[in-house]
């Protein structure tokens, strides 16, 4: 029936001191790192400097550094090196370009999450380089050209200071930096800038303080990709006091934080394995939390790596086996340190199905498999489960429904209707019928080892999210329109101006669309190819007024077409008044029922006012039925 909605780890000697460090009260677990590497690839012997590894795109496609190298803008340039996937070597080096690049020095890179946001320190400007400022470079799409570098403004830069090392946290929302502004503790401290959403403007930066901050020198951070390590630079130079436990010229340290609202840890050095007596600086953890990258001295300046490895013998006796699988299985949901090992080896505050596939990894090697991946999204409505038998086990108990307290809660003795097979030797199951669209399902397996009593390794709850019926187009709009109101144009209606994360719209005239007196208003979207289209949300002109003048489309004439020539009508549509409020989610929805379309034209008859002209509109967004002929004919 349909469902609806023995490798092992020894800790060597040397890591043992760290490890006890990085085991601290809060909900984080403990890591060591592996032997560092120099990556010779990175530079070259006839440059003056090396190139400096300043950023990694969040999907690892994209790595940005530094380097002084023939071909650059100025006297040290940003440049990029792309790959098509994970597993593949670097493309060649390109540099950013005039826009991004000045005559001067540029360097100091972070990238947003989304990848459309690239903040960097430049002494552009008539700056010399001892007074940087922050700058911002953005791109409409990931495939587009980075446009002209802006100045963050002087709420964020003061005039004659040093900022340098900005580094956005995955939200968009705070920007950490080092300045050596007044109002700090030290030569260098690390501030941070808050805003409320992505359109606003940055505020009056705060200083980290204490215990991150001291009389010492702190410079060059750079955060892990959760945001909850602070990795930076301890530099010592005459006449300054130095961080007591260091071992060189510059040092490397990290402090911790439970979660992004918890405060930051006393700070750790990171060791005599990683800090050398020479220099060593700029550590940047990789995308997948696996790598630690950074630039030392050692044996001549070198871009260097070292893994990040969790700790996984957990009852310390030397091995990672199905022992140390019994006891992650106690304590699934807890907030326990010692097993919490994933996404990244530091953890994330709670034992799931993340550090079981980390310790299965571990146990299994390259032979350990699960389909589909924790928390993936997007998955076909036949997906078949897969999963990798450990070689202690000889059977698996599977449950599976959209029920998360029924998988998290069913037994061999309360089955609770959601365990779909008992002691099975097969590692696949195949959900009956297709799935629901859009639908959360939940699904475990339990490892049995047969005997008079079976041990049964109960697993985590795992969860997969199947395919939507239709998805909002994201590519480029192209908007014109009959006319518009000066800094009011039809791109407004599609540029997710005024929006919030809730999808709520502002009431900023500048936000929205808004026609001139001339009738009738119409505004034509065009895509980048033919799409089934399956519906339009619409939120209405919202300005504060609305309620009084009704500026909004009210009686609308809805066509489309696939070549912006012959044109099909849809029933005229009145669409809903807004509120004239902050926060207005869309409240008219127009179906296209799988209609294939290029243009989309809308046609003001009337507004909420009673006149024909000026008509407006907040927002649209259209959603397309994907091709699915492929697997379902």
């Amino acid at each position: 029936m349909k469902r609806s909605c023995n490798s092992a780890i020894v800790m060597l000697a040397t890591a043992l001191e760290f490890l006890a460090v990085c085991r601290t009260p809060t909900a984080i677990a403990g890591f060591t790192f592996g032997e560092p590497t120099p990556l010779r690839s990175m530079t070259s012997a006839l440059l003056p400097s090396p190139d400096e590894i300043y950023c990694f795109s969040y999907d690892g496609l994209e790595m940005y550094f530094g380097s002084p190298r023939p071909g650059g803008q100025g006297d040290y340039d940003l440049w990029v090196s792309k790959r098509a996937s994970p597993n593949e070597d670097w493309g060649p080096r390109q540099n950013l370009g005039p826009a991004v690049n000045s005559p001067q020095g540029d360097y100091y890179a972070s990238i947003s999450a989304d990848g459309l946001s690239l903040y960097f320190a430049s002494s552009r400007g008539g700056a010399s380089v001892d007074y940087d400022d922050l700058y911002a470079t953005t791109r409409a799409m990931r495939k587009d050209p980075w446009g002209p570098a802006v100045n963050l403004g002087p709420v964020v830069n003061r005039s004659g200071i040093q900022e340098r090392s900005p580094w956005i946290l995955p939200n968009g929302l705070e920007l950490y930096f080092m300045s050596h502004r007044s109002g700090g503790y030290g030569g260098s401290d690390f501030w941070v800038t808050r805003r409320a959403t992505a359109d606003d403007p940055w505020g009056q930066p705060v200083n980290l303080g204490l215990p991150v901050n001291t009389a010492y020198y702190e410079s060059y951070l750079s955060l892990s990709p959760d945001g909850l390590l602070l990795l930076f630079n301890e530099s010592y130079t005459a006449g300054r006091p130095r961080r007591p436990g260091g071992y060189g010229e510059s040092d490397m340290w990290m402090s911790r934080r439970a979660s992004l609202s918890s405060p930051w840890q006393t700070p750790v050095n990171l060791g005599p394995r990683l800090n050398s007596p020479a220099g060593d600086f700029l550590p940047r953890i990789s995308p997948d939390g696996r790598t630690l990258y950074f630039l030392s001295d050692r044996t001549g300046w070198d871009c260097w790596q070292a893994s990040l490895d969790p700790v996984l013998d957990f009852n310390t006796d030397g091995r990672v086996d199905e022992k140390d699988v019994l006891i992650m299985t106690q304590h699934w949901g807890e907030d326990y340190p010692p097993c919490d090992v994933g996404p990244f080896a530091w953890g994330d505050g709670i034992v799931d199905g993340q550090d079981w596939i980390v310790l299965l990894e571990t146990i299994e090697g390259s032979e350990f498999a699960l389909t589909p991946k924790v928390h993936a999204a997007d998955v076909p409505r036949d997906v078949i489960l897969s999963w990798t038998l450990p070689k202690f086990a000889k059977a698996q108990d599977v449950y599976f429904a959209v029920s998360l307290e029924d998988v998290r809660r069913a037994g061999r003795a309360d089955p609770r209707g959601v365990l779909v097979s008992r002691a099975q030797s097969a590692t696949t199951y195949d959900p009956e019928g297709l799935l629901e669209f859009n639908c959360t399902y939940y699904w475990r397996v339990d490892f049995v080892v047969p005997g008079p009593t079976p041990t049964v390794y109960q697993g985590p709850v795992l969860n997969f999210k199947t395919v939507a019926y239709s998805y909002p187009i994201t590519t480029r709009i192209t908007t014109t329109a009959s006319g518009a109101q000066r800094g009011m144009g039809p791109e407004k209606t599609v540029d997710r101006s005024g929006l919030d994360k809730s999808d709520g719209h502002s009431t900023q005239p500048t936000d929205m669309w808004l026609s001139t007196n001339v009738a009738p208003a119409w505004i034509l979207y065009e895509f980048d190819q033919v799409y089934t289209l399956h519906e339009m949300w619409v939120w209405n002109h919202n300005w504060v007024a609305e309620p009084a003048m009704g500026f909004g489309s009210r009686k609308v004439g809805v066509e489309h077409s696939t070549d912006g020539t012959n044109w099909t009508s849809l029933a005229d549509t009145e669409f809903a008044r807004a509120p004239g409020q902050g926060g207005y989610v869309h409240n008219t929805t127009v179906s296209f029922n799988g209609v294939p379309a290029r243009y989309v034209r809308l046609t003001a008859q009337s507004n909420w006012g009673g006149t024909p002209a000026p008509c407006g509109l907040s927002e649209v967004r259209f959603f397309y039925i994907p091709d699915r002929s492929a697997t379902h004919p």
